[in-house]
This record gives C-alpha cells, sequence and structure tokens, in this order.
C-alpha cells in the first residue's frame, strides 16, 4: 500500500535540506508548491496591490510565497522514515512554526511510477 506524505514547510531555508532528507529516507519523487494559508493573510494582513477580488495566482505571485507544500507518494514502510528525516531537518513538528506534515493511506493510485 502507498501513503501521501505531505509537508507544509514554514522556513524556506531548509528547503533544500528537507528535500535531501526526504530522497535519502526513500521518497522516489517530491512535488513542490508554492502555497499560502488563510492564517498567514489574516496575521500579516492583505497586500494593497491586488485586485479586488484576487486569484490564488495573484496572492502567490512573485518569489514571495510565505509556504512551501512539498508531497510524495511512498511505500507505507518509508512513511516513519520521511516523518523522522524531516524533524531532523526542521525539529519538533509540535513547536510553533515548524511546519505541519500529515500523512494519508491511499486506497488507490493511478499512474503512479514509484521505485
Amino acid at each position: 500500500m502507498y501513503s501521501l506524505v505531505l509537508f507544509v514547510l514554514h522556513d524556506m531555508s531548509q528547503l533544500d535540506a528537507v528535500m535531501t532528507a526526504w530522497r535519502e529516507a526513500g521518497a522516489p519523487a517530491i512535488t513542490i508548491l508554492d502555497s499560502v494559508g488563510t492564517r498567514e493573510l489574516d496575521e500579516h494582513g492583505r497586500r494593497d496591490d491586488l485586485p479586488l477580488m484576487p486569484t490564488i495566482k495573484d496572492l502567490l505571485q512573485g518569489d514571495d510565497a510565505p509556504r512551501k507544500t512539498m508531497f510524495s507518494i511512498v511505500e507505507n514502510a518509508v512513511v516513519d522514515a520521511l516523518v523522522r528525516a524531516t524533524e531532523e531537518v526542521v525539529g519538533d513538528l509540535s513547536k510553533e512554526g515548524k511546519g505541519i506534515l500529515l500523512v494519508m493511506e491511499l486506497s488507490r493510485v493511478v499512474g503512479y511510477r514509484g521505485p
């Protein structure tokens, strides 16, 4: 069986280290997306250069997206290694500001080209 491991990284300076750690822990491929959460928007206010009805593209324009969301489909046996590898880089995920990691077991995967 496979799982989706998804990690919202808060400290962009750690992106390369987390990617390397995931690869070494057994992630065959990693997808990385720019992301922004509503908490971020609420805490830091809205940008004044946005249109009245902004799209996600408007919110993420430029290189200033506040977060990166990484995910990988892995065999279930690899999940614990990815969690450990993530915490070795960013620290204890139960601490504020480290990021959020979640794991979802997948009942079906179509088109996956694993290791």
